[in-house]
């Protein structure tokens, strides 16, 4: 390594001082142009993708919130009257194929009793009543069963 070194030398001692100057500004222009072409344009590719995946995932969240907003109740903070709790349940749990007993309870709410249930349906039909109609449930008890079904009994709000 020293000897190529010592090499070189002789090599830049045997050329005149112009020639010397000549071949420092090659030296300079070949590497801006590499780091031109090795780090500025690939710094600047990736602001520019960054960007482009920003807005993307605005519009992507955008989309999100429209379709949630379009899912949501429109009367927040109205309690829905009973009946209108009650008929939802009971289009939610044929909806889901469940055999569901519903009941006004003591305290002014709907009960339901969901015996041998799978736990898909359950919480599906459940889900659903907090997605599609707006019904939050209140309170709710689940025992599973020797057969891998479930008995739910519990309360729904409006």
């Amino acid at each position: 390594m020293n000897r190529m070194i010592q090499s070189i030398g002789l090599w830049w001692d045997g050329r005149s001082v112009r020639e010397q100057r000549m071949l420092a500004v090659m030296g300079l222009l070949i590497a801006a142009v590499l780091i031109w072409l090795l780090i500025v344009r690939p710094a600047f590719a990736w602001r520019a993708a960054a960007a482009e995946r920003r807005v993307e995932a605005t519009a992507s969240l955008t989309r999100i919130e429209s379709g949630l907003a379009a899912r949501t109740p429109t009367k927040a903070g109205a309690p829905m009257p009973l009946a209108e709790v009650e008929q939802a349940a009971r289009s939610a749990a044929e909806a889901a194929g469940l055999n569901v007993t519903l009941s006004v309870d003591e305290a002014g709410g709907i009960g339901f009793d969901a015996p041998g249930v799978t736990s898909a349906a359950l919480f599906g039909w459940l889900s659903a009543l907090k997605t599609e109609y707006g019904v939050d449930v209140a309170d709710v008890t689940v025992i599973e069963n020797a057969d891998a079904t479930l008995d739910a009994t519990g309360a729904l709000g409006g």
